[in-house]
């Protein structure tokens, strides 16, 4: 599956060590001179006495180090290369706090690898040339929170996908910053970035400086880093997302063909059905009984919790239903097939009582109580009952009433699952919040806009 890894270290701006910081990390990214390279014929020779030294201390000081891919690389083959490719990773990934600490300074002030323009690897949108003194000294008195994105691709994707190169990044980031401004939540026109590319041989990567040029906006929360490591995947792998996605309509469609017509057939024997429950009759009976002592709207927002909770365990009861279970499984069947078009994660299931979608279905029970306790009458009012659970039916209450009253929620439930039904059919999908998103996944992954899709308004 496609893969990004983006991680966003940052720095508040304003002091001493700060600047100190700042300066050393914007010479790291751009130039990384001044250390040899491993010559090609010895990658695969052990790993020299100072790569191990510097791989335990890195792995005891950083130990979230030790799950990154090429750590897993060392540890199967201890090489040069692969001694080189984890002090690499774990020294960038951890920059903020490495450059704090004095022994390793020597380490990240320059490295090999980074893709040149003129004398540095820095670029930024435009083709003016950088100056990186100038550019270090703006960074590292800058007042401000300065971040510093690293964005890494497996290498076969880099190479396959074309950005394996300094310039492509530079082509991709140009527009892509507009994204990244709006997540930081930075004006666009205040919003600076540069940026060097360097090229490991497992893990090409690349470095970012971003901030706000007059200091005064800017903020990166952990939605906004899902925002934009999201944008990311889309905008990388858009090829190959359409493809994925084209395959996903298909097998949904194909899935909504079937689901739809064992549905439809659920709806049938829910509406034209009956219900016989003793546990739903009595605790109708008893949110009957405490809706006559309920002054004030009989509508469920306005309703105490203890009534509130008997009324969600009318539903909870109804649910276990054989037609209502399959036909909510069902539902819920679709309805992820549509998320899974842009979540990665599917939320949990949740039951029927609590999904906002089915929630009329609470209101309607307090209908039906309330028409219930009308029907019964004063003469044939359901006794008390101090636990409901406890209490067996008694056929010389109105037994007719009360099976009727069952069986009406059964047919309203059998019509709220046939409107939902067309919520999460082929045409519509899902509500409009959904089908907003997933008409802009579409949009950004390069499909045009359907003249033909329902209207938002």
């Amino acid at each position: 599956m496609p893969r990004v890894i983006f991680k966003c270290l940052h720095v508040k701006g304003g002091t001493a060590k700060a600047a100190t910081h700042l300066g050393n990390a914007v010479g790291y990214i751009a130039t990384r001179e001044g250390v040899q390279r491993i010559d090609p014929g010895k990658m695969d020779l052990p790993a020299t006495e100072k790569q191990v030294n510097m791989v335990e201390k890195l792995a005891r000081e950083f130990p979230q180090s030790c799950d990154l891919e090429e750590y897993a690389d060392y540890q199967c083959s201890p090489t040069r290369g692969n001694a080189s490719e984890f002090i690499t990773r774990a020294v960038e990934d951890n920059l903020d706090q490495i450059a704090k600490m004095e022994n390793y300074v020597d380490y990240i002030a320059k490295r090999p690898r980074v893709q040149r323009f003129g004398a540095h690897g820095l670029f930024t949108s435009g083709d003016e040339p950088l100056t990186l003194t100038k550019i270090q000294e703006e960074v590292a008195h800058h007042l401000g929170t300065v971040w510093m994105p690293i964005i890494s691709l497996r290498r076969e994707d880099a190479t396959r996908l074309g950005f394996d190169n300094a310039e492509r990044w530079k082509q991709f980031l140009s527009s892509y910053a507009v994204e990244m401004a709006q997540a930081m939540k930075i004006p666009l026109e205040q919003f600076r970035w540069y940026a060097a590319f360097h090229d490991e041989k497992h893990h090409p990567h690349l470095h970012m400086i971003c901030y706000c040029a007059d200091g005064k906006s800017g903020f990166l929360t952990e939605r906004g880093i899902e925002r934009i490591r999201s944008g990311l995947t889309k905008e990388i792998f858009r090829q190959e997302l359409t493809e994925i996605y084209a395959r996903q309509t298909q097998r949904r469609d194909s899935l909504n063909q079937d689901t739809q017509k064992i549905l439809r057939q659920l709806i049938q024997q829910m509406q034209e059905g009956t219900l016989s429950n003793e546990r739903i009759e009595l605790l109708m009976m008893e949110l009957s009984r405490q809706l006559r002592s309920t002054s004030g709207k009989k509508q469920y927002g306005y309703l105490k919790p203890s009534v509130k909770s008997l009324v969600d365990e009318i539903v909870d009861e109804l649910e276990r239903d054989e037609r209502v279970v399959a036909a909510y499984n069902l539902w819920y069947e679709m309805r992820e097939e549509v998320l899974r078009t842009y979540k990665d994660d599917l939320p949990e299931r949740i039951p029927l009582s609590q999904q906002k979608e089915f929630k009329r279905i609470k209101n309607i029970v307090i209908q039906e109580a309330v028409r219930l306790e009308a029907e019964l009458g004063q003469n044939h009012a359901a006794p008390t009952f101090p636990n409901t659970a406890a209490v067996q039916r008694n056929d010389g209450h109105s037994s007719a009433p009360l099976f009727n009253s069952v069986t009406h929620l059964l047919h309203h439930m059998g019509r709220i699952f046939q409107e939902q039904q067309l919520l999460v059919s082929p045409a519509y999908h899902t509500d409009r919040k959904l089908f907003q998103k997933l008409r802009e996944k579409k949009i950004a992954q390069g499909h045009k806009p359907d003249d033909h899709a329902p209207k938002l308004s």
